[in-house]
């Protein structure tokens, strides 16, 4: 039923790509120091500032084009907020606008955005009187004046929707399911029908745990995964996790359909997720008396299309990194980024930068014993996955 309605909801992508054969997963047995992502990948790394020059935070969102991220400059308190389009060629930012901010409530950072058919869109929490609750925005992708589209009572901090923008309507599902579009110049929001427990994928793809639909076509796929597996899926690849025994979880990749089903070793604790449905990112933890030594990698990035490994970060090397023991990058699919070693060599003009470093400091000394105020990065890497080719 769906699929007789779905042509009349998505416009089909004016160019349909060539599918690429794919060969099965061929995951490395043991962990090793795998070249870095910079190595293997250079086209698709470039660094980027992770303070603006009033030394508020920057944090990346979408890819807007070949050359621009959307990227959001986080205001101290009481403060607008501003998104940000980087160019990464020329190392430069330039406004597109400001996000409002209103008295009497705590504003939230940007969690999902989307920047596609001269829009960009986001999504980001509010607490209000004692409740929480979501706000869908838009701006022109040239920039201009942010306009509100809808707010959603009820939500849960740290459960964001996937956004899609598609000619003139933005889609958006939140992680129980259910696909709801409204138009980007305002208006009602409203459900698709039969999309109830589905979520975006790759856009025009929604589906869930057992089944995939893409939205432009009206093609369907039915998952094949055991019944007590925990698999995420998009048109290409799945990735998943499954108890294995009483006490180990293993995490496990296949093709929707069941086929080239591969279970990875126990030193990959974690899949963060499919990135552009070919490029798995990975948590990993190094195995006592690893050969890897002090460039043992805590995650990894895989190519499932040619089995190559990278490693974007180690847990002890020379560079520091994003999050506990450095294996929370940030992630806003297609992009990745965490920390560079450059040091800060100024101080803090705002309040904020100066709270984290602080913070920062305190945490090094009372766990490592040591002033560790690199902990707070001056730029970060960013790996576009959408740059890379073959």
């Amino acid at each position: 039923m769906l699929a007789g309605v779905t042509a009349l909801l998505v416009r089909p992508p004016s160019v349909t790509p060539p599918p690429r054969p794919l060969a099965a997963p061929s995951f490395p047995a043991q962990l090793a120091a795998f070249p870095s992502v910079r190595e293997v990948w250079p086209e698709a790394v470039a660094k980027i500032p992770a303070w603006s020059y009033r030394d508020w935070a920057l944090r990346p969102l979408a890819r807007m084009d070949a050359s621009r991220v959307l990227m959001e400059e986080v205001g101290d308190p009481g403060e607008d907020s501003t998104l940000i389009a980087f160019n990464l060629q020329m190392g430069l930012g330039v406004p597109m606008g400001t996000i409002p901010n209103r008295r009497g409530r705590e504003e939230h950072e940007i969690t999902s955005a989307v920047a596609a058919d001269g829009a960009v869109a986001w999504y980001r929490t509010v607490e209000q009187k004692s409740a929480t609750v979501g706000e869908l925005w838009t701006m022109p992708a040239d920039g201009g004046k942010a306009l509100l589209l809808a707010t959603i009572p009820g939500v849960t901090v740290g459960r964001d929707p996937k956004l899609a923008i598609n000619g003139e309507d933005l889609f958006w599902t939140f992680p129980a399911g259910g696909l709801d579009r409204i138009p980007l110049k305002g208006g009602e929001v409203q459900r698709i029908q039969n999309t109830e427990g589905m979520r975006v994928k790759d856009w025009p793809w929604i589906g869930d745990n057992r089944r995939l639909l893409n939205l432009a076509t009206g093609e369907r796929i039915t998952v094949r995964a055991p019944a007590d597996a925990d698999i995420t899926c998009g048109p290409r690849w799945c990735v998943g996790t499954q108890i294995v025994s009483t006490t180990t979880v293993r995490v496990f990749v296949q093709r929707p359909d069941g086929s080239r089903r591969t279970m990875l070793p126990p030193w990959v604790v974690f899949p963060f997720g499919l990135l552009g449905q070919r490029y798995l990112l990975l948590q990993t933890v190094p195995p006592r008396g690893s050969p890897a030594g002090d460039k043992a990698p805590s995650s990894i990035v895989y190519d499932l299309d040619t089995g190559i490994t990278a490693t974007l970060m180690t847990l002890y090397g020379t560079e520091p990194v994003l999050g506990a023991g450095g294996v929370n990058p940030g992630v806003a699919d297609p992009l990745v980024y965490w920390a560079t070693s450059d040091k800060a060599t100024t101080t803090p003009k705002s309040e904020s930068k100066r709270n984290l470093v602080r913070s920062a400091a305190t945490f090094a000394m009372t766990h490592q014993g040591v002033d560790a105020l690199f902990a707070v990065p001056e730029k970060y890497w960013l790996l576009d996955t959408t740059a890379l080719t073959g």
